[in-house]
């Protein structure tokens, strides 16, 4: 299929004032191609309402792509010589479009960012000549995490397409020299340590003038206590609701349930999200974060600044550098705060089982990755070295003495 050479893209048209200084036009993101202006409907009046529009339009020129290429026909039975993973790329995401609309929107914009650059330097290549020389071309100068998903993610569309009869594959016929995956780094807080963020956060205040005025980092207490106490990942955590609403995982307050996927999503096989039942030291919590009380107003939703969910990668980050040393702060993350879950739970004696339902995964994962944490888990191991020498016996020393 010919392709065109000029692409859509975004362009910022400026909020407009009067001569006053008075908002006259909001500021809009649109989107322009082949000299037609196409509105996104994302407004902005302020830099910070910009960034947060941008986000949401980079989604609509997302949806702009696949709209342009909905009529894409690929003819049955080709061989890999014969299809350009460009067009494999653009009859996934028309095929696909329900499912992706229905992703959280952090997860939605990561993974349309991944077939983006994907496109970018597989476009225009037959599937034949994903090989090992040409997927090492595609690392080269780039963090090996990042892109061994991307490939991971090119792998599954590929195989989706074949599956659909869009490509003829044989075995070992393709080689996508995918990275191996990266040494854990299981770091996890100490209760001090929990107990010191979540102060921190929770006290933290605007200063004006030398003098303190509103909390600015409530919202990050709420996380870590929401995270250290379900082990959820961070990304279900920041788009939580307390109401009902597509789209969004829910805790149903009434039950005390944690919906962490939301209804009829798909949801990878490696990143589970059952819901769970809320501990009800935390349930106390929440029913006081969404109804309010006293000065503090309810929110809507679980993770929430200023009236809308957020997601406080940003906060943590800033939070962590001043609560511990360089040092430290570079060894723990957002996602620290699971491992701290797990290890809080096997330190305490519940079982593996238990531990991996909780945090909705296999207990085989459990057993790999925190096998240092858990009671007994080399104890036999151990009784055979703390042995006590028999009655009688003699160490080499002595006995090279007699000798």
């Amino acid at each position: 299929m010919p392709r065109e050479v000029e692409e859509p893209r975004l362009l910022e048209r400026n909020p407009r004032y009067d001569k006053a200084g008075k908002l006259t036009h909001k500021g809009t993101w649109i989107i322009n191609y082949r000299g037609k202006q196409t509105s996104t409907g994302c407004s902005f009046s302020t830099n910070e309402e910009a960034k947060v529009a941008k986000e949401a339009a980079l989604l609509k020129l997302h949806e702009f792509n696949v709209e342009r290429y909905s009529k894409v026909e690929i003819t049955d039975g080709l061989l890999t010589s014969e299809v350009k993973i460009g067009d494999l790329l653009l009859y996934y995401l028309q095929e696909q479009e329900d499912d992706i609309s229905k992703m959280p929107k952090a997860r939605r914009k990561e993974h349309l960012d991944q077939i983006e650059r994907l496109s970018a330097f597989w476009g225009d290549k037959y599937v034949s000549e994903i090989k090992r020389k040409t997927s090492k071309e595609y690392q080269k100068d780039r963090k090996p995490s990042v892109v061994r998903n991307e490939l991971i993610a090119l792998r599954a569309i590929v195989n989706f397409c074949s599956k659909e009869g869009k490509v003829k594959i044989y075995d070992r016929e393709l080689n996508y020299a995918i990275p191996k995956p990266l040494t854990s780094r299981l770091h996890h807080f100490t209760e001090k340590e929990v107990r010191k963020l979540y102060q921190v956060a929770m006290w933290k205040r605007h200063t004006f003038n030398g003098m303190p005025t509103h909390k600015v980092a409530e919202h990050i207490g709420k996380f870590i206590a929401v995270a250290v106490l379900t082990g959820t990942r961070a990304e279900r955590i920041g788009t939580a609701s307390f109401v009902k609403e597509p789209g969004r995982p829910w805790v149903d307050l009434e039950n005390g349930i944690f919906y962490r996927a939301a209804e009829g999503e798909m949801v990878p096989h490696n990143k589970q999200a059952d819901p769970i039942l809320v501990p009800d030291p935390l349930l106390r919590l929440m029913k006081r974060w969404h109804h309010g009380r006293g000065a503090m107003k309810g929110t809507r939703y679980l993770i929430e600044y200023q009236g809308r969910p957020v997601d406080c990668r940003k906060g943590f980050y800033t939070l962590k550098n001043e609560v511990f040393g360089e040092e430290r702060a570079t060894e723990v993350n957002r996602h620290t705060l699971k491992h701290t879950c797990v290890t809080l739970l096997l330190q305490n004696g519940v079982s593996v089982e238990d531990v991996a339902d909780y945090v909705s995964t296999t207990p085989a994962i459990i057993r790999k990755v925190y096998k240092h944490v858990i009671p007994g888990e080399h104890s036999a191991v151990h009784q055979v070295f703390a042995k006590k020498p028999k009655v009688g016996s003699t160490t080499r020393r002595e006995r090279n003495k007699a000798a």
